[in-house]
């Protein structure tokens, strides 16, 4: 005849009640309810239901009131169950733990840990790109139209379309959708030709960029339709032109064209300084002001003393 005893037991500071239940040889088994589990656990009575749903629990019956008793083992794998749900193990890998030996499990732990190498990989690249673009523009804001002497960053870039055509045709089709997906730290860019600056000519390509030391990182292989725009010296500035610069109801043609080549053009006049290469255009953010859509860009002018 069993003997029953109940007993209180903290377990992250909720108060359990277990029952004791002595059998008639002598063995001590814990009998819970899945109240009992829920609060151990710290999951709802649903919860416990779906495992038991799942088959991972196989509760018992009380005779008297059809209420469900669970054991030790049931606790023991409610346990496990919670343990692998936090490791990111859905019920079917579950399941299948469950009826594996410990090297198996050891090889399903193995490719789960890798799985979270590769998510905390591209979390980390996209926290990085978010502080990058955070910083600049904070600087846009700060030092919008203002010009500065700075050296540029060395990047590598590839183009979706080059002076008003599309570029996404054979092998640079390819190795443009190889570098997005290899590397996943971008930047969209615009470059205008240095001959269409110094004429301030509104012809410019697109594309996107990587800073180079990423490159490697990553893993990125140097294709041929990969340019490289070196570090050197620059004059750079913050603008905000329209998101469609063919668009004149937002900004006329002339005055983006003072903005993007004029003032540029005349400071190097009054510093007696050269443009050495293409201007380099990085699309910073997009920004609603005044009932129209905008976007902050940093250019930058390689440039020399004459």
């Amino acid at each position: 005849m069993k003997r029953k005893k109940s007993v209180t037991i903290d377990l992250r500071d909720k108060s359990v009640v277990a029952v004791f239940a002595y059998k008639e040889s002598g063995v001590m088994q814990m009998e819970y309810n899945t109240n009992d589990l829920s609060k151990i656990l710290d999951v709802t009575t649903n919860t416990i239901r779906r495992y038991e749903e799942k088959g991972f629990l196989n509760p018992q019956r009380n005779d008297q009131n059809g209420y469900r008793i669970f054991d030790n083992s049931d606790l023991e794998k409610a346990i496990y169950i919670e343990r692998y749900r936090k490791n990111g193990f859905d019920h079917n890998e579950i399941e299948k733990l469950f009826h594996e030996n410990m090297g198996m499990g050891l090889r399903r732990f193995q490719i789960r840990m890798k799985e979270i190498d590769e998510k905390i990989s591209e979390l980390m690249a996209t926290r990085q790109m978010l502080s990058d673009d955070v910083i600049l523009m904070k600087k846009g804001i700060a030092e919008n139209k203002e010009i500065t002497e700075k050296k540029c960053q060395s990047l590598y870039y590839i183009l979706h379309h080059r002076n008003g055509h599309t570029n996404m045709e054979g092998k640079n089709g390819i190795e443009y959708r190889k570098f997005m997906e290899k590397c996943p730290e971008l930047k969209y860019i615009y470059i205008f030709d240095k001959e269409n600056v110094e004429r301030e000519r509104l012809v410019y390509s697109e594309g996107i960029a990587a800073k180079e030391l990423l490159m490697g990182l990553y893993g990125v292989e140097i294709e041929p339709s990969l340019k490289h725009y070196e570090s050197r010296p620059s004059i750079m500035r913050f603008v905000k032109i329209p998101i469609d610069m063919e668009k004149e109801e937002q900004m006329s043609k002339e005055k983006l064209k003072k903005l993007l080549f004029g003032d540029f053009l005349e400071y190097t006049n009054q510093k007696n300084l050269r443009i050495t290469g293409d201007m380099l255009g990085v699309k910073i953010g997009f920004s609603y002001e005044d009932d129209s859509e905008w976007q902050y860009v940093l250019l930058s002018v390689p440039v020399e003393e004459i």
